[in-house]
């Protein structure tokens, strides 16, 4: 999994902050599109399930079950900020599409 600068410096912060120091960030498959390529999301999760993967990214802490562990080498989570929208986009590098979770 890759974390751009944005991303890791946004994320940073709110582990400074205390944001989500009882959790980790939870990375998962949201869905499938029509050619089979996983779309991924983020959430902070406080609980760990069976068969669950707990791992760091630059010491900031990450979950995701098995079927989304499998696929963690083609996450890319970046952070944007533009006129028209703030948040963090998570994709599949090995897939066009993107989803964006505004902050």
């Amino acid at each position: 999994m890759k974390l751009t600068d944005k991303a890791r410096e946004q994320l940073r912060g709110a582990l400074d902050e205390g944001l989500f120091e009882s959790g980790r960030l939870r990375v998962y498959i949201d869905h499938r599109c029509h050619c089979g390529k996983a779309h991924f999301s983020l959430a902070i999760d406080e609980t760990t399930h069976p068969g669950d993967t707990t791992f760091d990214v630059f010491e900031i802490p990450f979950i995701a079950d098995a079927p989304t562990s499998a696929e963690l080498p083609l996450v890319e989570i970046d952070f944007v900020e533009t006129v028209w929208t703030k948040g963090f986009t998570i994709k599949n590098t090995s897939h066009q599409c993107s989803h964006t979770m505004v902050a």
